[in-house]
């Protein structure tokens, strides 16, 4: 059973790989800034991966409870989709996509999927975790973000050229 499970899991991966590659731009902190809907720090509390309507790719459900809001006006939790994950003893991988874990503390640039769902802006590039320094502060670790001062970024996104940018729901 785990041999055929592994072989289904390489005939899937193989099929995307052929089926089509995804080519990721480089985006820059300004390019995810303005082309965010929404920018959130908040803590991950789930992580589900499910099969899609037509049961051919695998999709990653990630629950964030909301603690700031630097751009929009998020909801008290999100459930951020990324392409990829486990399903069913079935694993699908797609490269640079931003990857969770249960209790990790993130800020995320998001936008919305063609059916309103959110996901990360820039694939991984549009996520970083949130950790203390040894003096306390909060740092920004990955993404484009990286190495930056939170409340630095918090700054840059209230008081920049690109804070009064519409934005849209996200579900």
């Amino acid at each position: 059973m785990a041999r055929r499970v592994f072989l289904v899991g390489v005939v899937v991966l193989l099929g995307i790989g052929l089926a089509g590659a995804t080519s990721l731009v480089k985006m820059s902190f300004s390019d995810l800034a303005r082309e965010a809907d929404h920018i959130v720090v908040g803590t991950v509390t789930g992580i589900q991966g499910e099969w899609d309507e037509s049961a051919r790719f695998i999709h990653t459900n990630v629950y964030l409870t909301v603690e700031r809001s630097l751009r929009g006006n998020a909801p008290e939790e999100i459930i951020v989709r990324t392409p990829g994950g486990e399903a069913g003893g079935v694993a699908m991988r797609a490269d640079g996509v931003a990857s969770f874990e249960v209790g990790e503390k993130v800020l995320v640039f998001l936008t919305t999927w063609e059916d309103g769902r959110a996901k990360v802006l820039g694939y991984s590039q549009g996520k970083s975790r949130v950790l203390e320094d040894e003096g306390g502060r909060a740092r920004l670790q990955g993404g484009v973000a990286d190495g930056l001062a939170l409340d630095g970024v918090a700054r840059e996104l209230r008081e920049g050229p690109d804070h009064n940018i519409p934005l849209r729901p996200v579900r």
